[in-house]
């Protein structure tokens, strides 16, 4: 692995983390100078004007800090560095250097979109007015460029915001919104874990342009940004584990923010994802797939653990892909998919039924291809574990209608 070469943040060295940089003879044989100028006009297109800056000699300071040694910094891409960056202003609300940002990420290739679905979704963090602020930044550099987007191909229907981002959100962090909402008055408490899901989940994570991935990194940037406490930042980092991020990635990009929102904050961060213990993110070291988060009693009986693999914005909403881990005796309620679903076991012993049809014993390689609308279910044998991946064809933006649970004598009946 390759080391850190920032002499300001040799602190940062002590906390032990591994991540990868440029290789070494990149910062340490070159002028950082160099270095600088070279990135600067990757990035913006040209050096300013030679005298022409209100203050060059901190200028100088500040472009040999971020592109002679921050940008060869950790194994970031420039484009994930630009989003990364236009995160950290947005939510600093530093608008004149947003707007050169926003050029620079166009300017290395971003996509427009990706930059807009990157704003649009700082809103549930950041609130409307500071995201109106960034947008209407945003607005003016797409407009200087020619730049026209419509709008997204995955806006959701009113009916399933809550389903859709409930979907998203489950594998990430579990039941955490109702158990900080505790003590509140139960309605109130439905209320506002209702308004967290549609909202952040719901309104934004379902919309077409970055992956679920992308979007918990930039949300670990942006509450770093904001100093969140560490418990909270914690929690997102292991939320963007679970996305498929690693933590080497989460940690270079903390470290891309120091020259963004000062080293108390960044370090900050730095110390919180340095102290997350991966095993929170529930990887099992014999399993293939990560195990994910518990999935919602609503869907199943028994303990079962759901981790996205791809969700349907990643794949053109064409279809989804999950790892779903079943503790012994749990299984799925009743449930039909519009254009079917594919089951590959990977693990363990279990049971497929479809309504009206004797059960089917399923072990490790077996495949199941469950046709349309047809009713069934899936689960474990009540002496064994079980883990499938489901690949699941949407129809219309839905790929699942949930139904009754599967009482306990019918699932008796498989196990005789």
């Amino acid at each position: 692995m390759r080391r850190f070469w920032l002499n300001p943040i040799i602190a940062i060295v002590a906390f032990a983390m591994t991540i990868s940089v440029l290789g070494a003879d990149t910062v340490a044989n070159k002028d950082r100078t160099v270095l600088s100028d070279g990135k600067y006009r990757e990035l913006f297109g040209a050096l300013p004007p030679h005298g022409k800056e209100s203050d060059p000699e901190f200028m100088e300071i500040l472009r040999k800090f971020i592109f002679g040694e921050v940008f060869y910094t950790g194994d970031l891409d420039d484009r994930t560095r630009e989003l990364l960056t236009i995160t950290a202003l947005s939510a600093s609300q530093a608008l004149p250097q947003l707007k050169g940002h926003i050029n620079a990420a166009l300017n290395i290739g971003v996509k427009p979109l990706e930059v807009r679905e990157a704003i649009y979704g700082f809103a549930p963090s950041m609130g409307f007015p500071k995201t109106l602020n960034a947008i209407s930044v945003m607005n003016e550099v797409f407009a200087q460029r020619k730049i026209t987007l419509p709008p997204s191909k995955n806006i959701v229907k009113e009916s399933e915001r809550y389903e859709k981002g409930r979907a998203l959100r489950y594998p990430l962090y579990g039941d955490k919104t109702n158990k900080s909402l505790e003590g509140l008055p139960e309605e109130l408490k439905t209320e506002v874990s209702k308004l967290v899901i549609e909202f952040n989940f719901g309104d934004f994570y379902t919309r077409d342009g970055l992956s679920t991935a992308k979007r918990e990194l930039l949300r670990v940037a942006l509450l770093a940004t904001d100093g969140s406490e560490k418990e909270q930042i914690k929690t997102h980092a292991i939320g963007a584990l679970k996305a498929g991020n690693d933590k080497d990635t989460i940690l270079a990009a903390m470290v891309h923010l120091i020259p963004y929102i000062g080293l108390p904050k960044a370090l900050k961060a730095i110390e919180a994802v340095k102290d997350l213990d991966e095993s929170d993110a529930a990887q099992n070291a014999d399993a293939i797939f990560p195990k994910g988060a518990r999935g919602p009693a609503e869907w199943f009986s028994g303990t079962v653990w759901v981790s996205t693999l791809a969700n349907p914005n990643d794949m053109e909403g064409l279809y989804s892909v999950g790892s779903v881990t079943f503790e012994a005796g749990a299984r799925t309620y009743w449930h039909t998919h519009p254009l079917g679903q594919v089951l590959l076991v990977i693990d363990g012993e279990g049971w497929y039924q479809e309504r009206g049809k004797p059960a089917r014993f399923l072990v490790k390689g077996d495949v199941v291809t469950i046709p349309k609308n047809t009713e069934h279910w899936h689960g474990a044998v009540n002496k064994s574990s079980f883990t499938h991946i489901a690949i699941t064809n949407l129809k219309d933006g839905s790929n699942v209608t949930w139904l009754k649970p599967v009482t306990d004598k019918e699932y008796s009946e498989t196990n005789r």
